[in-house]
């Protein structure tokens, strides 16, 4: 065993990371400290492993550092490294489906589950395009059958860190990016990409092709109608290019006004950089703009020129929209309740977690090759999982998870309201049924309910509230739609608020027991 030899940096990956966990490392070096009690060493690594396999694995390793846990990176790449690269089975050159196969049928179906720790790693490399692997080598690991797993089922069977999100999931997902935006934690910029991916399901190329004019609003039958036309890519013949094609969607009124405002802030920096361009150079503009494209202040002619020659000039590159997903992933304090770890976000998640949805609601075949922007169905199974889901309701395996949001909460519990942000604003009392008091809201006033602000970051719980009561009345509201016949996704709703309200009773249990201590 020896140091990587061979390994070089591509110019627009960033060579000093910072983990999960805050720890910053050098991509360069061969030793990486991603957390206080872990250390990824690629001394390790054998010397026989392509120079391709190197840095793609490399560069996916680092990547997952940044997103995800330090145990969950550190167990890949010790798998990967151990089981796998260091093993007959691996011959050399890309990574390629014989060999997995090879190693596969060296298992016994107890240590199937190793394979299925490479896999998820693999994944991620596919995703994120690096070096080092078969082609289309993603399509022979959607039909690997794995002990427990079923044949032809994609998304990693379930995968907690790259198949689709439960429902629960996605609850705090959506949930802590609003919290995150409204608190500056992630920009304007950011929060649109991560709503655009998560909304529409659209691939990255497609959101980057967007432009302002795309945006639509019309009047149909008296209802407000938000859509957009999003390029489409993928396209073979004539219709393939940039925005050459285009297929409508339409969006949540949220969406189209947080993507309005990205729009109003590029024209503003479009301005600032030429002065003289007209209403029409302005509905040109990309969406999500490249942070470099103004750096030399073209003039109205050159921009117009650009537009017209090089139409893809003013957009997003692809390394800077991998760094927006990066940048929402590393942010990202969402809890899943089946790792009891943050959630990993990127794009291909909201495109399998979309594609299930609609799988649940009985959308399959055409239909779904339609709404994921597919020409047919052949392709379409590689983004839908084994419904309905396999894992447990969130109190099965959600222990650990609550104490973390306990965590959370335990700052901000108030003991009178007095001490509330806005303990003298009688609106930003917050009520349970019966008009009972069970804490404020440190924010603007909003009309959400209670099932929302428990959620919320700027909710400022009551210590002696009857949060009991609160987590029965909700218990029971959710078994009274379920008695009427209720669907398993809108029970599955009240799974979040339940999660929050058993938080903030540990939090206040914990608060009491601190102040107790304090007086003995």
């Amino acid at each position: 065993m020896a140091a990587l030899s061979s390994f070089k940096l591509p110019t627009h990956e960033p060579q000093i990371r910072s983990s999960k966990a805050g720890y910053e490392f050098d991509v360069t070096l061969d030793r990486w400290k991603i957390s206080k009690d872990l250390i990824i060493n690629w001394g390790l690594l054998n010397t026989r492993v392509a120079a391709r396999v190197q840095q793609g694995m490399r560069l996916t390793v680092a990547r997952m550092a940044e997103e995800v846990s330090a145990s969950h990176t550190s167990n890949c790449y010790d798998y990967i490294r151990r089981y796998f690269l260091d093993t007959p089975c691996y011959t050399g050159g890309d990574i390629r489906d014989v060999q997995i196969l090879n190693y596969k049928s060296g298992l016994s179906l107890e240590d199937e589950y190793k394979l299925g720790t490479i896999r998820a790693l693999l994944r991620n490399w596919i995703d994120w395009g690096y070096p080092g692997l078969q082609e289309n080598l993603g399509e022979f690991l959607d039909s690997l059958r794995l002990h427990g797993n079923v044949k032809g089922k994609a998304v990693l069977h379930s995968c907690p860190h790259s198949g689709p999100w439960t429902i629960t999931e996605q609850q705090m997902l959506l949930n802590w990016a609003a919290n995150a935006f409204s608190t500056d934690e992630i920009s304007l910029k950011e929060f649109a990409w991560f709503l655009s991916c998560y909304q529409t399901a659209r691939r990255p190329s497609q959101l980057r092709g967007m432009r302002i004019c795309d945006l639509k609003f019309e009047v149909v039958n008296g209802k407000h109608v938000f859509s957009i036309d999003v390029p489409r890519a993928k396209k073979r013949g004539g219709e393939g290019g940039f925005r050459r094609s285009f297929r409508n969607l339409t969006i949540t009124e949220d969406l189209f006004k947080v993507l309005l405002n990205l729009a109003e802030q590029v024209q503003e920096e479009a301005c600032k950089a030429i002065p003289k361009l007209n209403k029409r150079d302005l509905t040109e503009l990309p969406v999500f703009m490249s942070s470099n494209a103004f750096s030399e202040k073209p003039s109205i002619e050159q921009f117009r020129a650009s537009i017209e020659n090089e139409p893809e000039f003013f957009h997003l590159a692809v390394y800077q929209s991998n760094e927006l997903s990066r940048k929402v992933s590393r942010h990202c304090s969402a809890i899943s309740e089946r790792t009891n770890d943050t959630i990993h976000f990127t794009p291909t998640r909201c495109r399998r977690t979309r594609a299930t949805n609609l799988v649940r609601h009985g959308i399959t075949g055409v239909q779904l090759a339609y709404l994921l922007d597919h020409e047919d169905t052949q392709n379409v199974g590689v983004y839908t999982e084994y419904t309905p889901e396999l894992a447990l309701r969130i109190f099965a395996k959600m222990n650990e998870a609550v104490g973390f949001l306990a965590g959370k909460f335990e700052g901000r519990i108030i003991a009178r309201e007095s001490e509330a942000i806005r303990g003298e604003d009688p609106t930003s009392r917050r009520h349970k049924s019966g008009m009972r008091h069970v804490g404020n809201c440190g924010g603007s006033a909003c009309d959400s309910g209670i099932k929302i602000c428990v959620s919320c970051v700027r909710f400022q719980p009551l210590l002696d509230a009857e949060w009991d009561e609160l987590f029965l009345e909700l218990s029971e509201e959710m078994e009274e739609r379920r008695s009427m016949g209720a669907g398993e996704l809108v029970l599955q709703s009240y799974d979040l608020a339940l999660a929050h309200v058993a938080a903030i009773m540990k939090a206040c249990d914990m608060k009491r027991k601190t102040a107790l201590e304090v007086t003995v």
